[in-house]
């Protein structure tokens, strides 16, 4: 848990005395889920305007898997978002996560795995800014479709000091390979819909004006066939394709936890608090460009 203490304490010493503007702000709940039909369901980000995932976040990803994995009808259930500009974006940077929720409790890669081996096709329809831990949340579902006008995927861990820590290290080399892992991780862009389906990193780029038709099709569809198909085949690509393991993962949150602890990262951290990272919704929209002021050692003036 060493690493586990610095990220803690180093998010504490960087949020301490600021308080948050864009969120988590929702009073209600932060995921919520429409059954479709019984097999059908839909699980909608709804903590606008960032769709921040803190301590609530993760407490009702978590009941939320509990639910789906122990439902004997649900089939598909696809996840999106109520927000027009965002998918999901990183975790909480205002106010310190409890150690028993965030990605670097064993809790979080159990609900992932088990997601993975239930027979249940997870579906991510993405139409707004999916970043770090959101671009994260949505790898590890088994389906991606973006919108093509309106879905951007990143990781831009790298950018302020650190890296991707909940899973992206992971799936992005699983599904894009080495070469465009390394350049997707540390070129710490923005990457549009077309080009992540290029890459593998989602399904495929869907025109917006078709999006919600496709999906809710595609997911209709699926969701009319036999579970224990669906289970049996999941399985199988499963054991083909492997999935990364709870170590793998904690390896990427413990390397986190050491970055972001470390040098200037620290400092770097705070004055991009003060500079607008989850109080500006602008400097959250061009995440990528406003990290690029934050360079080096500082003092920075930006």
């Amino acid at each position: 848990m060493r690493h586990s203490y610095f990220i803690f304490v180093t998010v504490t010493l960087i949020t301490s005395a600021v308080s948050s503007l864009l969120g988590p702000s929702s009073t209600g709940p932060v995921i919520v889920t429409t059954k479709i039909t019984p097999s059908y369901w839909r699980a909608t980000f709804c903590d606008p305007p960032l769709n921040i995932q803190g301590d609530v976040f993760f407490e009702e990803f978590y009941n939320l898997v509990d639910d789906i994995t122990s439902d004997p009808d649900v089939k598909v259930i696809v996840f999106d978002s109520s927000s027009d500009t965002f998918f999901s974006t990183h975790v909480d940077l205002v106010n310190p996560l409890n150690q028993t929720l965030w990605p670097g409790n064993p809790r979080y890669w159990d609900s992932i795995t088990r997601l993975t081996t239930a027979p249940i096709l997870t579906v991510a329809a993405i139409r707004g800014l999916a970043y770090n831990a959101g671009a994260e949340i949505a790898a590890v579902l088994d389906l991606r479709f973006g919108s093509k006008e309106k879905a951007f995927m990143a990781q831009f861990e790298v950018g302020f000091g650190g890296n991707p820590g909940g899973g992206g290290i992971e799936m992005i080399s699983r599904l894009a390979g080495r070469s465009r892992a390394l350049e997707i991780v540390l070129g710490a862009d923005t990457l549009d819909a077309d080009t992540a389906a290029l890459y593998g990193w989602i399904n495929r780029a869907i025109p917006d004006a078709q999006f919600e038709e496709f999906v809710d099709n595609f997911a209709r569809r699926v969701a009319g066939w036999d579970r224990f198909a669906i289970g049996a085949a999941k399985k199988l690509i499963n054991e083909r394709t492997g999935f990364p393991t709870a170590q793998q993962q904690m390896e990427s949150f413990n390397s986190f936890g050491t970055a972001v602890s470390q040098g200037a990262v620290p400092a770097r951290l705070a004055a991009m608090r003060a500079g607008g990272l989850q109080t500006s919704l602008d400097f959250e929209i061009n995440f990528g460009k406003e990290e690029l002021k934050y360079v080096g050692n500082g003092p920075w003036n930006a």
